[in-house]
């Protein structure tokens, strides 16, 4: 399961013996055998026959419903058909911008090992973590990948090596099994490159790319597609190419694609600009002593990778794979304890969007989903009158 672990299929189960007429919220609901109850923010039905609990009060245990609609924890469907569908959120693409030049086959305090560093050079462990991140995010994130530079010299132009899309945890992982560290960092060229592919990406999702680099670039304009660049190309602490990186991140967020920084390793010299890489980016690190995500050691990159998969966590579910315009409507989440109702609140639980195509969890109930302490979102609809039952198996 995910760290989200939101459902990706999206089934319906069908309505029972009503004829089903879709309208807005109700605001009102009345118990049959009690008190009227306040609709959205109502009472709580208690006791046989007793008055029905509102969609916005707490979950009711009477036998009876409201005109509007109850909703109780458990049982079977009521005798209007109570259907559900689980609902995902919108996943955001993200697109993996991974340094492969040599210094990466290098330990996290960028010395060569006489015998090779193994599981110990900083390319292990960032492939390492991206793959375990990739799968276990893949239906709830659309990842890709783009290594640099594509030729091990200076050359960043070429397409993705995995294109951003949904469950591409295997071919993230074949990817970075065929490839290994050489060349240089050209920087400023991978991310023009890839804020132009997800230019071209056909959906609507919120897109980001995400930055792994153990230290400075380098590979200034002219130096792509030489076969032997020159010291002007390999040489570091260029100050016209950190800035030139900069402009380009800086580029690609206002296009709308904001980056997320990795420093991988000792970058002591690089500091300074992976800070302005992650500012310029629009997703720098806060609370923490850099801008960017400083991930020195296999703790903290994937302490890294995990803050950044939380960050672009989406708030907002999509509505697809259910009718539309609901009066007795309900939604829910599995928890450690079981199934719970999230109450409509534009504070701390859920509400619509303007076209009544997405919901949105808000607040408290936002932090809970990103959190991982929600899972298995559901939306639960019935006819007016009917109790809906949080966590019911319907026949």
């Amino acid at each position: 399961m995910s760290r989200i672990g939101l459902s990706a299929t999206i089934v319906a189960v069908s309505l029972y013996g009503c004829g089903f007429t879709p309208g807005t919220p109700s605001g009102e609901t009345s118990g049959a055998g009690g008190s009227p109850s306040t609709g959205f923010g109502g009472g709580v039905g208690s006791g046989t026959g007793g008055a029905g609990a509102s969609m916005g009060g707490s979950f009711g245990t009477g036998s009876s419903s409201g005109a509007g609609g109850d909703v109780s924890p458990t049982g079977t469907g009521g005798g209007c058909g109570q259907s559900s569908v689980p609902i995902m959120a919108i996943p955001p693409d993200i697109l993996i911008v991974q340094d492969k030049s040599g210094s990466m086959a290098n330990n996290d305090s960028d010395q060569s090992c006489k015998n090779g560093c193994g599981a110990n050079s900083k390319w292990s462990q960032v492939t390492s973590a991206l793959n375990t991140v990739v799968a276990n995010t893949q239906s709830s994130i659309h990842w890709g990948l783009k290594f640099f530079s594509d030729d091990g010299e200076c050359s960043a132009g070429g397409a993705p090596v995995v294109g951003v899309g949904t469950m591409n945890a295997q071919a993230v992982a074949n990817a970075i099994s065929g490839a290994k560290p050489a060349g240089n960092t050209p920087t400023r060229d991978a991310i023009t490159t890839g804020a132009s592919y997800l230019m071209g990406v056909q959906d609507s999702n919120p897109r980001y790319l995400l930055l792994a680099t153990d230290g400075l670039p380098n590979c200034p304009v002219g130096c792509a597609g030489m076969t032997n660049p020159t010291s002007a190309c390999t040489m570091f602490d260029n100050p016209n190419e950190d800035m030139a990186a900069e402009a380009a991140v800086l580029a690609a967020a206002q296009q709308g694609f904001k980056t997320f920084v990795i420093g991988i390793g000792t970058v002591t010299a690089a500091v300074n600009t992976l800070n302005q890489l992650a500012v310029n980016g629009g997703e720098a690190q806060t609370g923490g002593a850099t801008s960017y995500y400083a991930a020195t050691d296999p703790t903290a990159l994937q302490n890294a990778l995990d803050a950044i998969v939380g960050a672009v966590a989406s708030c907002t579910i999509s509505l697809a794979g259910a009718p539309s315009g609901f009066t007795n409507v309900a939604v829910s989440a599995d928890t450690a304890s079981g199934p719970v109702e999230i109450q409509p609140d534009p504070t701390n639980g859920w509400s619509y969007d303007a076209n009544k195509q997405n919901i949105i969890l808000n607040g408290t109930s936002c932090m809970n989903l990103k959190s991982g302490l929600y899972s298995n979102l559901q939306f639960y609809y019935a006819c007016d009158g009917t109790t809906i039952h949080i966590g019911a198996v319907l026949p």
